[in-house]
């Protein structure tokens, strides 16, 4: 009988669990909820902030060779890159970089073409606009593990230009030109802002109507296609406000190692710090880390209950004050000595006040809770026609089918004692929920409470 009377305390006191915890919120203190945003959600590349520098400025002066067409008899200079340079091609880029190894650049160049010794005298201008891809080859390729001096690049796009000859009556001195342009470019780092260079470009014009003299129409057999090759050196120009610009930026692996070990410790003591049951005490302090919202609790998140019956000794206090003597209330529901009308038995019945409880993964009922199946019997004997449904609950512990099982058979149990005592069974309905998920998870107080046997009478 007395583990029925807290049994029943404990359902009531759940019950108005909610309630307390809102009329206490300004004596109890219940942090803020914890936002879980892990140090891990920023480090992703994409959204990691970049320590480089994007954008740098080329500006090149060189040599050019044109290959085709030319109008028989005429040919250009060639260049003698030691003792007859002729610089006759400039070149100047502005290029951006998306990352350590990719990037575009838009370049403008001028190319010069002149008759060489033997040739009739001419002499053209060239002038070109391209937009093209940067591949960083040396970020690709690690280099930094042997060098971080010498860099190389390779670039390829489309451009546009056109070829100016003032001295020609073939055509109305200049013909536009599409062409595809790619190269390769190595770097000799002088400083965080500075770089040399050395680039060698081959241009395949495909819709060159005019030979690079000028001086006759290009055959359209020939597909009207033209090479010109370029080589030029000049310095490379770096912009930013960073230390180093993403042609030489790279990340020692030990250290990013490092990073990544931090992060993780960090994310692991956020993750120490959180307050599930939001009692004020740290998950990884927190003994008891399933009491009920809004009860004081001691410096390990333990409820307090001074008096060792199962209640937090505030909750028990507030319900007694607010609702009356509990223990008094369920001296009088089980006692045989009270009078109680019909409907208020089928009120004290439907509304769960009287169960029928178990022990952890058992279906024997414990002694206590014998008088449970007596005030339910007392009722039916009072009234012949009422009907009455046997409901079996379990906890959250097992699976699905497992505790379907285990419900189904503490209701058998039940209803085996109800007939014995010579109630007929057709007045009897086995009902089987299983898992009672109407009480909070994970709470100690809650699991004693749902592992039982409730009646609904009509």
């Amino acid at each position: 009988m007395n583990i029925f009377k807290k049994y029943v305390v404990l359902f009531l006191v759940l019950f108005f669990c909610k309630n307390i915890a809102q009329e206490k919120k300004d004596s109890v203190y219940i942090p803020n909820k914890v936002i879980n945003k892990t140090v891990s959600d920023t480090i992703h590349p994409k959204d990691r902030e970049k320590d480089y520098n994007r954008w740098s400025v080329n500006l090149n002066v060189g040599t050019n060779i044109g290959i085709r067409p030319f109008t028989p008899g005429y040919s250009a200079t060639t260049p003698n890159y030691i003792t007859n340079p002729e610089f006759n091609h400039f070149d100047f880029n502005v290029r951006r970089m998306f990352n350590t190894k990719f990037g575009v650049m838009i370049d403008f160049a001028y190319d010069n073409f002149s008759a060489q010794n033997g040739s009739p005298d001419f002499s053209n201008n060239l002038y070109r606009t391209t937009f093209q891809g940067v591949l960083n080859m040396h970020r690709v390729m690690n280099w930094e593990e042997f060098t971080e001096t010498f860099g190389l690049q390779f670039h390829l796009g489309p451009g546009f230009s056109f070829l100016q000859a003032p001295g020609t009556t073939t055509f109305n001195h200049y013909d536009n030109l599409f062409s595809i342009n790619g190269g390769a470019t190595l770097l000799i780092k002088i400083s965080e802002r500075l770089a040399f260079n050395l680039d060698y470009t081959m241009i395949s014009n495909l819709t060159q109507h005019v030979a690079l003299d000028g001086q006759s129409n290009v055959d359209p057999s020939l597909s009207r296609s033209g090479s010109i090759y370029t080589t030029s050196a000049g310095l490379t120009l770096y912009l930013g406000k960073k230390e180093r610009h993403a042609d030489w930026y790279w990340e020692n692996v030990d250290t990013k190692k490092e990073y990544n070990d931090l992060l993780a410790r960090i994310e692991d003591l956020e993750t120490m710090l959180n307050d599930t049951d939001r009692d004020g005490v740290a998950d990884y302090l927190d003994v008891e880390n399933n009491t009920v919202n809004g009860v004081a609790v001691d410096t390990k998140g333990r409820a307090v209950d001074l008096n060792n019956n199962g209640v937090p000794d505030e909750l028990e206090s507030y319900v007694n004050n607010k609702y009356g003597d509990l223990q008094a209330t369920v001296n009088n529901l089980i006692s045989g000595d009270n009078n109680y009308s019909l409907a208020q038995m089928k009120n004290m019945i439907n509304g769960q006040y009287v169960n029928v409880f178990f022990d952890f993964d058992e279906t024997r009922i414990t002694t206590g809770t014998i008088s449970a199946i007596n005030f339910l019997i007392k009722y039916l004997n009072a009234n012949p026609k009422a009907n009455a449904e046997v409901i079996g609950y379990a906890d959250e512990y097992g699976d699905y089918q497992y505790n379907i099982n285990l419900s189904r058979k503490r209701a058998e149990r039940v209803m085996e004692m109800i007939v014995r005592s010579g109630i007929d069974a057709k007045r009897l309905k086995l009902v089987v929920k299983g898992e009672d998920n109407s009480v909070p998870k994970n709470s100690k107080l809650a699991r004693q409470l749902v592992r039982r046997v409730a009646f609904k009478v009509d």
